[in-house]
């Protein structure tokens, strides 16, 4: 499509006056919803002509182009017989009738099939999982946060033990692939310069001789980004640390006990600031489980390099694959 005309100066011809610029405020509403209507119906009027012109070679308009679509999305539209769909391509409108504005593209459903509707039943195990996901390792991220020859992720890659991977969800035949868009995972939680978090299973064996995945431990290296501040350039925002505690300790738990691991209990302490680029290591151990594994208590903390503990956490998981089998 082509560009959209600039909009006039926000401000302009405004007067001096206080109650003016209220009232205009206030109006501003009103006069937007006018000119979208005045401009509904000359592209209504427009696609008519165009229609007429075309003959029956040309499919009908879509119903919502009117209210959508610029005129030259519309003149596109049956000068290439039907083939040209701005709503397929790039489905953005702005409005400014709320605050802060709103964009057409979020009303539409962007998954299908969300994947909260698992069957629990039915999911992978760990052993899937784990195998899978240290297959995959971690990918090069484009946006990542760590800078060449970071010690601590350097450190981290050369610790014996240390396999390093990364989050995986289910697709919709429920094969275990990495989580493209995540709030707190892989490249797209880097997007913006929020959270980098890279996860390493200590998988030493120690917990597997005996028998149980008490004891299993996970290490991570993590960077905040200016896009995790409190605001202009503060120190991180408490709600991404406790994100990246989330998000790890969850991991431990998918990687030993299976991807159908949930939070349902978190409890944090913040103990200190934690600083906008600079490396932490994060490091989570399972010390308990629940009768025949249903829940998944785990401990972790994050720590800065000079050794210094700057949040902890203690989180509860349900196994939701076991309490599922359960009931059965």
């Amino acid at each position: 499509t082509g560009p959209r005309a600039p909009r006039p100066t926000r401000g302009a011809q405004r007067g001096s006056s206080g109650i003016a610029r209220g009232t205009m405020a206030s109006s501003r509403p009103t006069l937007i919803a006018r000119r979208e209507r005045e401009l509904t119906e000359r592209l209504l009027n427009l696609s008519l002509v165009l229609a007429e012109d075309a003959g029956e070679e040309v499919p009908e308009l879509p119903d919502e182009a009117c209210e959508l679509w610029t005129e030259s999305d519309v003149r596109e539209f049956y000068r290439t017989g039907g083939g040209h769909r701005p709503d397929e391509e790039t489905p953005w409108r702005e409005s400014e009738d709320l605050p802060g504005g709103t964009r057409e593209e979020n009303s539409r459903l962007r998954w299908s099939n969300p994947r909260d509707e698992v069957d629990a039943s039915q999911a992978p195990g760990s052993e899937d999982y784990k195998r899978v996901a240290m297959e995959l390792g971690i990918r090069y991220r484009p946006d990542g946060l760590f800078p060449p020859g970071d010690k601590i992720l350097a450190e981290l890659s050369r610790e014996r033990g240390n396999v390093p991977f990364e989050k995986l969800l289910l697709d919709e035949e429920q094969r275990l692939v990495t989580a493209e868009s995540s709030w707190a995972a892989g490249n797209a939680a880097a997007v913006g310069g929020r959270i980098d978090l890279r996860c390493f299973l200590c998988d030493d064996g120690s917990a597997e001789e005996e028998g149980t995945t008490v004891g299993s431990k996970l290490k991570a290296a993590v960077r905040f980004g200016d896009g995790a501040s409190i605001g202009n350039g503060m120190s991180a925002h408490g709600g991404a640390i406790e994100t990246v505690l989330d998000e790890a300790t969850a991991e431990l738990c998918k990687i030993t006990q299976g991807p159908m691991c949930f939070t349902t209990q978190f409890e944090v302490s913040l103990k200190r600031p934690v600083a906008l680029h600079e490396t932490y290591v994060v490091e989570c151990e399972i010390v308990k489980l629940g009768i025949r594994g249903m829940r998944i208590f785990v401990e972790a903390s994050i720590t800065a390099e000079d050794g210094n503990v700057v949040a902890e956490c203690k989180a509860q998981l349900a196994n939701m694959a076991k309490i599922k089998r359960s009931r059965t």
